[in-house]
């Protein structure tokens, strides 16, 4: 499952689906979402930038600041109405990963 946003896709991986540099690892843990910079087309979804728990994220709903993604890179920064469509998108999707 895949939301697209300004500069980022959001991807879902659940539990049993690869993941990982050439999707080389299986989850076989909780439901994970990756953030991909889509400006860099370095895999199918764009750069890699980060990855948390499904629950990590969801555990705190309101994001005023947005979300840092990786401290030295400012571009990688999720803006607060993109971290609203996040929480939305993990929120109706909630039903394929429980």
């Amino acid at each position: 499952m895949l939301l697209k946003l300004n500069k980022w896709n959001v991807r879902i991986v659940y539990t049993g689906d690869r993941y990982g540099r050439a999707m080389c690892l299986t989850n076989i843990d909780a439901p994970l979402v990756e953030f991909y910079d889509n400006r860099f087309p370095h895999t199918d979804y764009g750069q890699f930038v980060s990855r948390y728990y499904v629950s990590t994220i969801l555990e705190e709903s309101n994001y005023p600041a947005g979300l840092c993604l990786d401290g030295r890179v400012p571009e990688w920064q999720v803006s607060a109405d993109d971290m609203d469509a996040v929480i939305i998108f993990l929120k109706e999707t909630q039903n394929e990963y429980t």
